[in-house]
């Protein structure tokens, strides 16, 4: 079972992943300092929506919040590399290719434990191909709560977190 659902994305060509996930039950070390490596992922905003309720669910809105201001994305990322110590959010617009550059640990995943991926949750992979708003669908659910780590809050979190996600899209 997967650390964290892999989301995809484009990775710059002048940027370089620390790692590659072979098998999805082993993932590169997250906090290793030879790992520990920004890459900005370009996502699309249906797939950067996700990418929020996703960290928002999985280590709380103290520790990340994802907001929505029209088109503008900002992050409050109260974790050990974040804002916490009271410096402004990430502020990130669209590219001209209409892409969000979310930058993180990002690893890739290679073709053999995509193709797992795709076996277990097909209609999800599905769901992040389309640009469809997210909304609390079960297929999406099963995804990101889909690994070892899960808190037993996430089903909870994630329904809290798609609730803000429409609030913030009807202002």
């Amino acid at each position: 079972m997967p650390y964290k659902p892999a989301f995809p994305g484009i990775i710059p060509a002048d940027e370089t992943p620390p790692g590659v996930i072979e098998d999805q039950t082993r993932f590169p070390a997250l906090h290793n300092l030879n790992n520990d490596a920004e890459v900005g992922l370009r996502c699309r905003p249906t797939v950067a929506r996700w990418i929020g309720i996703h960290l928002e669910s999985f280590y709380s809105n103290a520790d990340y919040r994802f907001t929505w201001y029209g088109d503008a994305l900002e992050i409050h990322d109260g974790g050990p590399w974040g804002d916490a110590d009271g410096s402004p959010p990430r502020v990130i617009r669209p590219g001209d290719d209409g892409r969000y550059e979310i930058r993180d640990l990002w690893y890739p995943v290679a073709p053999a434990a995509v193709g797992e991926l795709y076996q277990r949750h097909p209609d999800a992979l599905v769901t992040l191909a389309r640009d469809d708003t997210p909304a609390p669908v079960p297929h999406m659910v099963a995804y990101l709560t889909d690994h070892p780590g899960a808190p037993l809050s996430l089903r909870r979190n994630i329904e809290t977190a798609l609730a803000k996600l429409a609030t913030d899209l009807d202002r």
